[in-house]
């Protein structure tokens, strides 16, 4: 079976499979335990997989196989403010006016440098629209230590363009460099931001004397990311492939509990999975490319059949997701639990109807990634989830490394980490881009799901 050969692998402690882990490092040994000490269930929460021929719980029986229930697409409104940002520029009064080009952007530096011993202090000039917090992100510092350095209460007005903070970085990014761009045929305000990587909803904003919808010929002045956009330009692969084919430049802003996503890309649909709240399933490119990676790597050597179900990701723009706390910056995303292929479909998920084995392959597909920060799933679950993996025979330090289980659920190790309320899903939280200046790693311990 070629999900054994895939684990073994992994078992043996060498490999691609196990050099792709990028993972927290492991601070606790594994407590010595036997075989029968860990997985002893006097309850039998977890049975074995293979309970072939499961008897319907009452409510069930009779049912002919059906859909799948998904997520209420009416939670999520019609963003109809984006439906007026694709409409194409209008036609100008003057049709004969000639229309000038835009000639391309000169970018004077587009490194990211990475502060190492001490830290310099700098001076930060604020852009149109940009706020304290993201210039701490943008610097690696808390928007708390920034307000501190220049004596601001955090109830303080917010500062005017063009206004001066200082700071100590951990990263320098190049500053927001502004350019003027003249309005060409086809264009609209989605267009536009999403060529320059700027959040259409802020190329408004600092354009406010424009009208709703553009007019050819228009003169919009566009603050970018230097680091970004030079991203967006050079780094566009052939191909028809579902990761090659991502449009660049969508990047989270702030901690996925509590910031947006600026543009965000889709996921795109696959034979091997589904989309549960197509409506939600927005991501940043990074998030989304490495989910479609994992995805394609797990259709790839496994044998389960029916298509694994991809919850909720971010809205379009990011933010507040109702029902979630996080969700907000386009790098955490829900996939519904794998069931024995025994169990119809749309059986609700339980302990005892969950394929293990599948939900390994689907576990190590995308740790293999080496994007993953975290994934979130029930303690108790973890164990039916260690148990198919030692039966699949991976290693014990492939086992140390995923599953926190059994250090116990207040244990810091493990990419597979306890949450409450995770008995349906995986929680799955992707690493910041090289490219996102502004995007915040998640504090598993305080962020939660």
């Amino acid at each position: 079976m070629v999900v054994v050969a895939l684990v073994a692998v992994l078992a043996a402690g060498g490999g691609v499979a196990t050099a792709l882990f990028v993972v927290p490092r492991a601070t606790g040994a594994l407590r010595a335990v036997t075989a029968s000490t860990i997985y002893a269930d006097p309850d039998e929460s977890l049975v074995e997989a293979g309970e072939a021929g499961e008897s319907p719980a009452p409510g069930e029986a009779g049912e002919a196989e059906r859909e799948i229930p998904v997520g209420d697409p009416a939670r999520v409104p019609l963003d109809v403010e984006h439906e007026r940002e694709q409409l194409t520029a209008l036609a100008p009064v003057e049709a004969s006016r000639k229309l000038a080009a835009n000639p391309p952007i000169a970018l004077d530096d587009v490194e990211i440098e990475v502060v190492e011993g001490s830290r310099p202090w700098m001076i930060h000039r604020l852009a149109p629209g940009e706020t304290l917090e993201q210039v701490a992100w943008r610097y690696e510092v808390t928007p708390e230590a920034l307000r501190t350095w220049n004596g601001l209460a955090a109830d303080a007005k917010p500062l005017e363009p063009g206004a001066r903070v200082k700071l100590e970085a951990h990263r320098v990014p190049p500053p927001r460099q502004q350019v003027s761009y003249t309005v060409q045929p086809g264009d609209s305000w989605w267009s536009i931001a999403t060529a320059h990587a700027i959040d259409s909803k802020e190329l408004r904003a600092t354009n406010p004397t424009a009208s709703a919808r553009l007019t050819v010929g228009d003169v919009l002045v566009l603050w970018i990311d230097p680091a970004v956009y030079h991203w967006v330009r050079t780094d566009l692969p052939a191909g028809d492939d579902a990761v090659a084919s991502l449009r660049r430049g969508a990047v989270g802003v702030g901690v996925p509990w509590g910031g947006r996503l600026v543009n965000g890309v889709p996921i795109p649909a696959g034979e091997r999975w589904r989309l549960q709240e197509p409506s939600a399933a927005y991501g940043t490119t990074h998030a989304v490319a490495s989910l479609v990676t994992a995805l394609q790597a797990f259709a790839a050597t496994t044998t389960h059949e029916r298509p694994l179900l991809v919850g909720a990701m971010s809205l379009l723009h990011g933010g507040p997701l109702p029902g979630r706390r996080s969700h907000q910056t386009g790098r955490d995303v829900d996939i519904r639990l794998p069931l024995l292929a025994s169990i119809p479909a749309w059986f609700p998920i339980q302990p005892r109807r969950v394929d293990y084995e599948t939900l390994w392959a689907l576990v190590a597909a995308l740790a293999d990634t080496g994007e993953i920060e975290t994934i979130h799933l029930d303690y108790e679950l973890q164990k039916g989830l260690h148990k198919a993996a030692t039966k699949l025979g991976a290693g014990e330090e492939a086992l140390h490394r995923l599953i926190q289980w059994p250090r116990g659920r207040a244990d810091g190790n493990g990419v597979v980490r306890h949450a409450d309320g995770q008995t349906t899903q995986l929680h799955v939280r992707f690493r910041c881009g090289h490219h996102e200046t502004e995007c915040v790693a998640g504090d598993p311990a305080s962020s939660g799901p």
